[in-house]
């Protein structure tokens, strides 16, 4: 069967378990393409956005279509990037509007789609329907649950990475098959020096004020802040006032090597204002690292017993009490540190065992829409 992935965002862990998922595809003997959003923005971007506002207020006027004709053409054409192994690279700046001339160059028998906008999920499915081109949709946040709860625009097949995510789709009525994300651990495989406690991408949504507050809270416990998204001009100047206060507290670039990311980690913090299941917990669990989380729905499957949950509209003072089971107490720390390997192990987050449910999921919607007069 020939795949399209289909990713509306450029960087992140949604970005990163795509393209493994897919080059995992692709080993088995499947072609496969990707068509991803960059992270470029300019005039086009702005256009666009103007014109899917003002889509919103014309409604089903004649203007509206107007507009939504003008607007379908900003992006259509995407680049075609260097082959990476047996994948074949898009990037576009608007997936909605790159995957006509994608579909007809690739010719795919199904299309997977993640982390889009829903006004681009939208305008996807309708050309996929149109086309007779089987769709997917691959919830791997909180927010994806807005296709079906607010659009109420189902693919031919919904999956999602989380248990909750499944759960919640089922309840707006929308059968799910769970399938977690894919996450290479080889890489990410390190011999820990356990010096510090680390915070991954340092931004509003994954909690910055809370990890900010709680090293403030414990300036005996070193830290180390590391960027992921770029962040714009206001929020890094508030960032470096922040930090300025916080001689404990490293802040470091993103890292091409995940093995360096976890190097000297003693426990991985996600206090996380938005619910999602982010791969981190993951790679740092693996190495036995244990992560103090929200207790969000999401995120309390991920952790597991290999971690521990503080309640979301909990004082700074409990986060740093729950800090202090991890830096203060070796027993309690190696009893999660213990936990946490058990957790990552799990046979449910097995790269191959993911990917042959993936792979059985789309043959099996394949046959079906074949079967469809």
């Amino acid at each position: 069967m020939r795949v399209l992935f289909v990713s509306g965002v450029a960087i992140g862990g949604s970005t990163r378990s795509t393209r493994e998922l897919a080059r995992r595809v692709a080993g088995l003997g499947h072609p496969v393409a990707i068509l991803e959003r960059t992270s470029a923005t300019g005039p086009r971007q702005y256009a666009h956005k103007r014109a899917v506002n003002l889509l919103v207020k014309l409604g089903s006027s004649w203007a509206a279509r107007l507009v939504g004709s003008v607007a379908a053409t900003i992006g259509r054409r995407p680049r075609r990037e260097p082959d990476e192994g047996d994948l074949e690279i898009w990037s576009t700046i608007l997936p909605e509007n790159s995957l006509e001339s994608v579909r007809a160059a690739f010719r795919p028998d199904v299309v997977v789609a993640s982390s889009v906008s829903r006004t681009g999920w939208r305008r996807m499915r309708d050309l996929l329907t149109r086309d007779r081109v089987p769709s997917v949709l691959y919830i791997r946040e909180e927010a994806g649950l807005g296709h079906l709860g607010i659009s109420h625009c189902p693919p031919d097949l919904l999956l999602a990475n989380a248990h909750t995510y499944a759960a919640a789709a089922e309840e707006l009525g929308y059968p799910a098959t769970m399938i977690p994300s894919v996450v290479n651990l080889d890489p990410c495989r390190v011999e820990s020096s356990r010096e510090r406690v680390l915070f991954i991408n340092p931004v509003a949504s994954y909690g910055v004020d809370r990890a900010v507050a709680i090293a403030a809270a414990r300036p005996d416990v070193l830290f180390a802040f590391v960027e992921w998204w770029q962040l714009d001009n206001d929020a890094r100047a508030t960032l470096d006032g922040q930090l300025a206060a916080l001689p404990n507290v490293d802040l470091r670039a993103t890292v091409s090597d995940p093995a360096n990311l976890y190097a000297d980690a003693r426990v991985l913090i996600t206090p996380y204002t938005l619910d999602m299941r982010p791969r981190v917990v993951l790679e740092a669990q693996v190495n036995g690292i244990p992560v103090l989380a929200t207790d969000l729905p999401a995120l309390r499957e991920t952790v597991g017993a290999g971690g521990i949950l503080v309640p979301p509209d909990a004082p700074i003072s409990a986060w740093v009490d729950a800090l202090g089971e991890l830096v203060d107490d070796p027993i309690r720390y190696a009893t999660l540190d213990a936990a946490a390997r058990v957790h990552a192990a799990r046979d449910e987050v097995d790269p191959e065992a993911v990917v042959g449910r993936f792979v059985e999921a789309l043959s099996s919607l394949i046959t079906q829409s074949a079967s469809r007069p």
